[in-house]
């Protein structure tokens, strides 16, 4: 966010007598103000018993006898509650926000944030801290209180704010020249000579003196800075159309190509008249099923089984003298099955049973394979 002093926009007023300059409009700059604290006063009163929605109506006649200018002349901001079931109120004059306004439209700036400049001082509890702008005293006494005034009169009221403190706080000041202090008040104080950096200051949130009608409107130069990025964005759109439509062409005609290539290599292995592109497509999906169904055929039920006893059969000099094969496994009825006998049977899987054959010599065997319960879910 661009910040700046009010009282530094004159050095970014354009020269009206440059058409080319005085189009601050064309380059519009939105920034957030400090504005002078001096031309601003403070007020807490009680919370009105009135429906919030009437306040606004009815503060400025609560403040009559505290502002030193007609009612209807000031603007009046309802900043926060305080603790005490008290309302902070921030009065400035008409006459100065639409100054301040209209210096910035000079200056070729859009303003969205106005903030009283104590506040650019920081805030520490226990602390009044106080700064230096143009010959006045900026001072800071609480997170959202403060003044500025000129020095005679800036530490009087520095004094009574010391003077009605239960425990005396500290004082941070910061001013070119160390002679403006007090002599009463070093002993209190940090003094340096720092000064402000209006463009590096942090702005308090929630605080702003455009409310009500000096409310800032909707940038046009915002919905303006969009136009050429909305329309870059439909022209990369169009762009991307056109690309999908020309690949998808060249795709077509690169497979009429391929089709074209397919009959005629057909025509030269095979005699007689070469069949339709789409029979050819038809006939090779058929066939694609097939083998998909095959594929799933031998990865289940007794298929599976007889795949998975594949290594364990292999040069074991066995011979078969029967199979059966169900959904639950096979049986195999074997002789010469010495070396199975001999074998570690296992088959990730499978249950695999070994028994001797009632009916058979020694070496004549049952070989019955299942699949595990886990398998067969």
């Amino acid at each position: 966010m661009n910040v700046d002093h009010i009282h530094n926009l004159d050095q970014r007023l354009s020269d009206e007598s440059d058409p080319l300059k005085s189009m601050a409009g064309a380059n519009t700059l939105t920034m957030a103000l400090w504005v002078p604290s001096e031309r601003i006063s403070m007020h807490l009163i009680d919370v009105p018993s009135a429906p919030e929605r009437k306040w606004s109506a009815l503060i400025p006649w609560m403040l009559e006898d505290r502002v030193l200018q007609p009612v209807e002349t000031m603007h009046f901001v309802i900043n926060r509650r305080s603790g005490h079931n008290q309302l902070q109120v921030i009065a400035v004059s008409h006459e100065d926000m639409q100054q301040w306004q209209r210096v910035a439209h000079n200056a070729g700036v859009a303003v969205n944030l106005m903030v009283p400049d104590f506040l650019a001082l920081p805030y520490e509890s226990g602390r009044i801290t106080i700064g230096w702008r143009n010959g006045l005293l900026l001072v800071r006494s609480g997170p959202e209180t403060g003044f500025a005034a000129k020095p005679n009169l800036g530490w009087a009221l520095i004094d009574s704010l010391l003077a009605a403190s239960n425990i005396s706080p500290r004082l941070s000041i910061s001013l070119p020249d160390e002679t403006l202090v007090p002599d009463h008040l070093r002993d209190l104080a940090d003094i340096n000579n720092t000064s402000i950096d209006w463009q590096f200051v942090d702005m308090p949130i929630g605080f702003n003196l455009l409310t009500g009608k000096f409310k800032t409107a909707p940038s046009s130069t915002y919905s303006k800075g969009w136009l050429p990025a909305v329309g870059l964005a439909a022209l990369a759109i169009g762009l991307l159309v056109v690309y999908l439509q020309i690949s998808s062409n060249t795709l077509s005609i690169n497979v009429q190509a391929l089709e074209k290539q397919s009959l005629s290599s057909y025509s030269r292995l095979f005699r007689g008249r070469a069949p339709e592109v789409a029979q050819l497509i038809g006939s090779a999906e058929q066939r694609l099923t097939t083998l998909r169904k095959q594929k799933a055929a031998i990865g289940t039920g007794s298929m599976a089984a007889l795949v998975a006893i594949e290594d364990l059969m292999t040069a074991c000099n066995c011979d078969l003298r029967s199979l059966s094969a169900d959904a639950k496994g096979i049986r195999l009825e074997i002789d010469n099955g010495a070396k199975l006998k001999a074998k570690m049977l296992s088959i990730p899987g499978y249950q695999i049973a070994l028994t001797q054959l009632p009916d058979g010599g020694p070496e004549s065997v049952l070989l019955v394979v299942r699949p595990n319960a886990e398998a067969i879910k």
